[in-house]
């Protein structure tokens, strides 16, 4: 079940367990486009790709539901946080999701100020390359205690 307000009673679940409560998409769901810019598989991914498992636990740990808005958060944030980032590469990823991504994945106007919210926030955040840590070997913690670990306050102001 994907939510678009993040449920506090996940917190309190291993990661697994909070991963199982989703639902999410299945790889088969995802338009080309966006799996070529954002899929580790992908020749042509951006810094800050993601498997589908990490991106949903990025979620979690992030507190964000699944709205068109926090989508953007979550993408910006994991931009962000992957220290090779460069202004072509946020051009590049910009462009391709305010036109060509499917309407459902389109990024508007105030859906890319939140993707900017996000770029700035991931930047801030000590730990850096989140989307490459292997979230099944730390998929027995509770979610609560991993954002702990990695030091991710929710307010996300100052995650340093």
């Amino acid at each position: 079940m994907l939510w678009n307000t993040y449920p506090e009673a996940l917190d309190h679940l291993t990661l697994a367990a909070a991963h199982q409560t989703l639902g999410g998409f299945q790889p088969k769901d995802i338009p080309w486009i966006v799996w070529l810019l954002e899929n580790p598989a992908s020749l042509f991914a951006l810094p800050g790709n993601i498997d589908l498992f990490g991106h949903d636990c990025i979620h979690l740990l992030l507190k964000k539901g699944f709205s068109a808005t926090d989508e953007a958060y979550i993408l910006g944030f994991m931009m962000g946080n992957d220290p090779n980032t460069s202004w072509i590469h946020l051009l590049i990823f910009k462009i391709a999701a305010s036109t060509l991504y499917p309407s459902a994945y389109r990024i508007n106007l105030k859906t890319l100020i939140v993707f900017d919210e996000g770029y700035d926030v991931g930047k801030k955040v000590r730990k850096k390359n989140i989307n490459q840590l292997n979230f099944t070997d730390i998929q027995h913690k509770l979610v609560k205690d991993i954002r702990i670990e990695m030091n991710l306050h929710i307010d996300m102001k100052e995650s340093e």
